[in-house]
Parts: C-alpha cells; structure tokens; sequence
C-alpha cells in the first residue's frame, strides 16, 4: 500500500472506516449492557435513574452509527460497483499571469518602489548605516 497523496486506495480507507465504526459499536453495546444489567440490580431510584439515562444515552449514539455504518457500506458498495461518475479535471489557470495582467506599474510607482523609504530627500549617499 502506497503512502503518497492521492496514490491510496479508497476501497482500503472506508473499510477501515467500517472496522473503526463496528469497533465503536462494540463498546457502546457493551456500554448499554452493563448499564442495563446495573440498573435492573440497584434499589435507590436516581442512581437507577442515571443509569437508565446512561443506557439510553448509549443506545442513541449506537443507532446513529449505526446509520453511519449503512452509509458507509452504501458508498463502499457503490465504489466497488463504480456507481459513481469519475471527476472531470478542472482547466490550468496561471494565477501569476492573471494578477500580471490585472496590475500595471504606472512610471511615477515604479519611481517610488526604487527610492530609499529611510531616506525622504533622496540624498542616499551610497553608504552604508
């Protein structure tokens, strides 16, 4: 596997991305599980309480991966099938030539960018500080 920019597979990043999302919904199901199993032992009603909205927290955030998770193996799915239209390269635009054209240095500016800003007269004798 290549490292170089735009030289990496697609198909290797969002599978890793689906191992990255199952490991998620591993410990988020395992996160549901024990709050539940803890809430069903306990007497004292907001500890209880915390716990069920701790398990109900987690069971949010496990449905929406998992909604990530389809998602991912819908573009996976469409990728491996190229279901998708190649993009077309943009045209070459010389930026520098543009500004170039856009920019004239009239004569008086030209004349102001070689004087001395340290020295207003213009009385540069050469020298050096």
């Amino acid at each position: 596997m290549d490292l170089e920019p735009g030289k990496t597979s697609r198909s290797v990043s969002l599978g890793l991305a689906i191992v990255g999302q199952a490991a998620l919904a591993a410990g988020l199901t395992a996160m549901l599980v024990i709050t539940t199993r803890g809430a069903s032992e306990l007497t004292d009603p907001a500890a209880r309480r915390l716990l069920l909205r701790l398990a109900l927290l987690s069971l949010v955030l496990l449905l929406g991966l998992l909604l990530m998770v389809v998602w991912s193996i819908i573009r996976y799915i469409r990728h491996r099938l190229h279901l998708t239209k190649p993009l077309e390269p943009s045209t070459y635009v010389n930026a520098w030539e543009l500004a170039g054209k856009r920019f004239k240095l009239e004569d008086n500016d030209a004349e102001e960018q070689d004087r001395d800003p340290w020295d207003p007269d213009g009385n540069d004798a050469g020298g050096g500080p």
